[in-house]
């Protein structure tokens, strides 16, 4: 996997238990939280967080497995591991839940002010579940 990862997000929680804010990227062919830390919360505020055009990076496999290796909430989620998604637009936080072809679920969750919603409807569209 090498090739241009987009910064949807730098206020990314892994769920409401989650309160620490992480990056949220797009890679080719992944999804990928990294957790920052508090001070980055704090200051993140209501957002925007990122804005157009998206900040991007030139990202590889091992880089990805790396951040997953730094903290126990930065997570990897391989596109084609989906088997499905639900995605949900909020007044302050807009959510992705996704559930992989092996059973486990994930659910990832922003400020409604960054891109990410914008752009992961349309990605993961093959996997969305309507309600």
């Amino acid at each position: 996997m090498n090739g241009r990862a987009r910064l949807l997000s730098r206020a990314c929680t892994t769920g409401w238990g989650d309160w620490i804010h992480g990056e949220l990227w797009l890679l080719p062919s992944s999804l990928v939280r990294r957790r920052l830390g508090f001070v980055a919360t704090v200051a993140n505020g209501k957002g925007p967080t990122v804005v157009w055009p998206l900040p991007e990076a030139d990202v590889t496999e091992a880089a990805a497995e790396q951040i997953r290796a730094e903290h126990r909430t930065n997570t990897v989620l391989p596109l084609a591991d989906i088997a499905s998604a639900r995605i949900h637009r909020g007044f302050a936080s807009d959510r992705v839940g996704l559930r992989m072809k092996d059973g486990a679920q994930h659910k990832l969750l922003w400020l409604s002010a960054d891109p990410a919603y914008d752009v992961l409807v349309d990605v993961l569209a093959p996997w969305l579940r309507r309600p």
